[in-house]
């Protein structure tokens, strides 16, 4: 048995030397994704951390969290922003920790839970990748642990930090703006079922909607500034991304460029220069295709749920027998033990709500627009701290204390 002492400070360490060691062996991930993430970076750092304005279709987030560790590609080179993202995931270690002992108050379940995020082989490849992923689940995670926290105490200082973190958040990838709207609501009910009052409810949505505008407004500013008009999140992307999803060329649910959709489809939008024309020619190509072929778009719509909790790899690069393996042996044990959660765990049910919250809505966000593996990642720690859990008990039960 391992000592409880200082138990999660070694988990994070390992945490660190493991993510070290597999950036040494395999070097920087780089994606098509991750050569705007540099340039615009780098960009940035070189402009006192101005946000270009020629840069008008993605989240500002990710761009300048990499900005903030470029000066270590001088002596690192890619590395260096690959050490960013494992400083970041190996906090996120001690998030998870904490959310677990939040909820459940059993320092075993909450060990195997930072344990188990320390060696996942999901978290541990994103970590060395040039994407959104590990700062936008850091982000997400310390968002959920106040709202968590906020339903523990009723102290509304929790909301706030709540708002502040989710909007940041907001700002890596755009999907949480339309999500905060339910978690208002989500927050609502709890506070109905702590016998808050009316005045109190009121004055903590009111000043959590402030936080989380406050937030928003200089990109808000932004984009009024660029475009001349209110635009909240970007244009020219998101009409792309939902006409890749569904489009009479996809069958798999994905939005890979000359399988998923047509690179001439692509191309033929791209003619339109003023990118909200795009926008809206693009979703309503793809919603005219859902109207005309219903069926079909009901099969694709299962094909996306699959694809996007399948434990095996869709992309031809990954489709290696020892890749599936690995997925296999390490997400399947967790899916499988996610899903007794939910019935064993019932008594948490509004602990964890808000995280089941966002699994619904995300899963939803990925039916109406592309699935893939990668997008499942900001619900695996969910799965995993619930799952540790389920397995922390199965010790107990057997009287076995493994990482007590």
């Amino acid at each position: 048995m391992l000592s409880k002492g200082n138990l999660i400070f070694s988990i994070i360490a390992l945490s660190v030397v493991l993510k070290i060691l597999i950036l040494y062996v395999l070097g920087v991930e780089v994606f098509p994704d991750s050569v705007w993430y540099i340039n615009t970076a780098e960009e940035i750092y070189n402009n006192d951390f101005a946000y270009p304005d020629s840069e008008l279709k993605d989240a500002p987030g990710s761009p300048y969290f990499y900005a903030l560790f470029y000066p270590l590609t001088q002596y690192f080179g890619l590395n260096g922003l690959a050490i960013g993202n494992i400083v970041i995931a190996s906090i996120s270690v001690y998030i998870f920790y904490r959310i677990s002992l939040l909820i459940f108050n059993d320092i075993q379940a909450a060990n195997i839970a930072a344990l188990a995020a320390a060696v996942y082989p999901f978290f541990n490849f994103y970590s060395i990748t040039i994407l959104t992923e590990i700062i936008y689940i850091f982000l997400l995670y310390v968002a959920i642990y106040f709202f968590i926290k906020f339903y523990k105490t009723n102290n509304i200082y929790h909301f706030l930090l709540f708002s502040i973190f989710f909007a940041l958040d907001g700002l890596v990838r755009f999907v949480n703006l339309p999500m905060f709207l339910f978690f208002v609501m989500l927050a609502m009910v709890l506070m109905i079922k702590n016998n808050c009052k009316g005045v109190f409810i009121f004055k903590t949505i009111a000043l959590g909607s402030i936080c989380f505008v406050l937030i928003m407004s200089p990109w808000w500013m932004r984009n009024y500034q660029v475009f001349g008009e209110f635009v909240a999140t970007s244009m020219g992307e998101s009409g792309k991304v939902f006409f890749s999803g569904n489009n009479p060329h996809n069958k798999s649910g994905g939005g890979i460029g000359g399988i998923d959709v047509a690179y001439e489809d692509l191309s033929r939008f791209e003619e339109i220069e003023d990118l909200k024309q795009r926008d809206e020619a693009m979703f309503q190509e793809g919603l005219n295709w859902i109207k005309n072929n219903p069926s079909d778009w009901i099969i694709l719509e299962f094909r996306k749920l699959k694809r996007l909790y399948s434990p095996v790899f869709y992309a031809e690069k990954y489709s290696a027998w020892y890749y599936n393996l690995l997925s296999i042996v390490s997400y399947g044990p967790v899916l499988v033990l996610f899903l007794v959660s939910l019935f064993t765990l019932r008594s948490y049910f509004w602990a964890y709500s808000p995280m089941l919250l966002y699994l619904f809505l995300l899963t939803g966000v990925h039916l109406v627009f592309i699935a893939s593996i990668r997008y499942r990642l900001p619900l695996e720690p969910f799965m995993l701290i619930m799952s540790s859990k389920v397995l922390g008990d199965l010790f107990k039960k057997y009287n076995l204390k493994v990482v007590n």
